[in-house]
This record gives C-alpha cells, sequence and structure tokens, in this order.
C-alpha cells in the first residue's frame, strides 16, 4: 500500500516517499495537471460538426474578453463566499482569477482566506506565502512598483498573477485587521481586481473582513436541492442586513457531473425574484481539483469562465467605493511608508 505524507508547503501535494519515488497526491496531481477536459474523439467531433454549422462561439467569446477588459479606474474587490465546504468557491476565484491574467495586460490578485485553502495550489503556486506572511512583510510601507509587490508574494505565471497561500494554522501570529486592510489596499493600487476567496460561511472574522472590503460579493453554490435553497437564504440576508446590502450579490450555481438540475433554468428562475445569478456547468478539468489551465478547459468551460469574469467585472465596477480611512490616516500611513522606503 502506498503511503501518503504530509506535504510541507502551503497547499503542497504530499512529499515524496522515503524510498524516492513520488507519492499518490504527487502521481494524481502529474497525471491530472495536464488532461484536457475534453478528450481527442470529442474535439475531432466538434470540429467537424462546426464545418456544418453557423458557430458564433469565436464572437460570443470575443465578446466577453472584451468585457473582461474594461478599464478600471479603481481597484475592485471581489469576495468569493459560500456557505458549504465543497460547492466551489476556490474554483471560481482560481478561474477568475486566471482569466484576469490572462486576458488583462494588467495585475490581477488571488488572495485565499482560508487555513486549509487550495487557491494556491490551483494557480500553481503551493508554496505561496499566506496573507499573514506577505502582511507582516509588508508592514505599513507602499511599494513603489508592481515589481515590489511581486516579491512579497507569489507570482506563478503570468508574471501579472499575484496570489497568496492558505493562512497561517491557529496558534501562530495572525495579520490584524488593519495590517489586512493595508495589504489588500496595497494589492488593489496595482491590480483592477483583487479576489478574496473566502472560508466557508459567514460567521468568521475573515469572511466579515473580506466583505467589507469588497465591492461585490460573488455566493457560490452548487446547483442541488440544498444549494439551491442556500441561494434563497443569502439572498433574504442581504436584503434584511444593513451592512450586507451595502456589498452587491452576485449567486455562481456551480454544477457537478451527475447533478439532475439544469442550472441555467434555476438561475433564471432566481433572475425572476431579483436575485442576480451566473452559471459554471461542470467541466472535467476543473473537476481534476489541480492546477486550472484555460488551454485545457473545454470551449464551453472557456466561454462560460470569460462571460462570468466580465459579469463580475462590471457588477463590482457599478458598485460605489468602499469606506475608506480617515485623511489624516490615510497622511500618517503614507508618512510611515516613505519614512520605512528611506
Amino acid at each position: 500500500m502506498t503511503q501518503i505524507t504530509p506535504g510541507n508547503g502551503f497547499g503542497a501535494p504530499a512529499a515524496a516517499q522515503g524510498d524516492g519515488f513520488e507519492s499518490t497526491p504527487q502521481r494524481l496531481r502529474r497525471t491530472l495537471r495536464t488532461r484536457p477536459a475534453e478528450g481527442p474523439a470529442r474535439r475531432v467531433l466538434q470540429q467537424a460538426a462546426d464545418m456544418f454549422r453557423g458557430d458564433d462561439y469565436a464572437q460570443s467569446l470575443a465578446e466577453a474578453a472584451a468585457g473582461v477588459q474594461r478599464p478600471v479606474t479603481t481597484g475592485r474587490r471581489i469576495a468569493v463566499t459560500g456557505f458549504r465546504g465543497g460547492a466551489g468557491r476556490s474554483t471560481a476565484a482560481a478561474l477568475l482569477a486566471r482569466t484576469y491574467a490572462s486576458l488583462r495586460a494588467d495585475a490581477a490578485a488571488a488572495v485565499d482566506l482560508a487555513e486549509a485553502g487550495t487557491l494556491a495550489l490551483r494557480l500553481a503556486a503551493p508554496d505561496a506565502p499566506s496573507l499573514d506572511a506577505a502582511s507582516s512583510r509588508l508592514a505599513r510601507t507602499i511599494p513603489g512598483s508592481l515589481a515590489e509587490v511581486r516579491n512579497i508574494v507569489a507570482s506563478p505565471g503570468p508574471e501579472n498573477l499575484l496570489v497568496t497561500g492558505r493562512r497561517s494554522a491557529a496558534g501562530t501570529r495572525k495579520a490584524t485587521h488593519d495590517d489586512a486592510t493595508h495589504f489588500s489596499r496595497v494589492l488593489s493600487r496595482y491590480c483592477p481586481v483583487t479576489l478574496f476567496d473566502c472560508p466557508a460561511g459567514l460567521g468568521s472574522d475573515a469572511v466579515h473582513w473580506a466583505l467589507a472590503e469588497s465591492h461585490l460579493a460573488l455566493f457560490v453554490t452548487p446547483a442541488s436541492v440544498a444549494g439551491i435553497d442556500d441561494a434563497v437564504q443569502a439572498a433574504e440576508l442581504w436584503r434584511s442586513n444593513q451592512s450586507l446590502a451595502q456589498v452587491p450579490l452576485l449567486v455562481l450555481l456551480t454544477r457537478s457531473a451527475r447533478s439532475a438540475f439544469k442550472p441555467a433554468a434555476e438561475a433564471r428562475r432566481l433572475a425572476r425574484s431579483g436575485t442576480d445569478t451566473a452559471v459554471l456547468d461542470y467541466d472535467a478539468h476543473l473537476a481534476a481539483g489541480v492546477e486550472i489551465q484555460p488551454r485545457l478547459l473545454s470551449r464551453a468551460a472557456r466561454l462560460q469562465a470569460a462571460e462570468l469574469a466580465a459579469r463580475v467585472l462590471a457588477a463590482a465596477s457599478s458598485a460605489p467605493g468602499r469606506p475608506g480611512k480617515p485623511a489624516a490616516a490615510r497622511q500618517a500611513e503614507n508618512n510611515s511608508g516613505r519614512r520605512a522606503r528611506v
């Protein structure tokens, strides 16, 4: 029987065994990270079908990409939340981060707020420093360039993608809200889009902080009986809670391989009740749980990813700015940053 040993890095797969051979998680990661969502036969059939029918896929993808590339004058922050573990929050956050980094010329940031998060692994940076480590290293300084920010976090590729790893374990030093806020504002200074991958539920301090910092909440829930009920409850909570109501809500329905639900139909039903809803269908590459490679996604998933990224950016851009610090506090912060750089 193959022995599985715990990984050493933040979200890294299990370390090699004592005999030098790869562990089971390493083997699975190696094989799955290069496996496309669509096999050769499926791709050939798709190409043959496109020859005999009108195909507006290229035009639809170009229109979605144009939405992703819309100008952003002030950095926008998106909190990716949800009630349940396994709903696809990290998948959605990683997919959006890769899409923004791939289709925009400027930078995008992805910040993991969970102690057992897999965001960095999904973005090919399993050893990325945590938010706590990055905030501590940044202190209250203000970097003078994107290159300086890249030295504080991980940039696994493309170079305009900045990533932090899972949070420090319980009992170790955690970044204070002020430190984390300063770090997020620095990211927003150089990154038009920053994504916060939140832990499950809405009760933790990390989620409260992320929602207070964000211009949009992307609520990820599965297309299931319980998932639809979660979406309805979230919409009611957003309408009844004054602090949550200040953050626009977009529900994302995710579909598993065997789901009997039709996410698009459920999304239309939720939209008729006043809940903005998007859909992310099943994709074998996304479901593998390894590094997300846009070229390995199915055609449908690539288009959905671009459309979702454009919709998220449009909703976040139309949201009012989040309340900032008083002018005196900002001036003191800037002064301390200048002194630290001297």
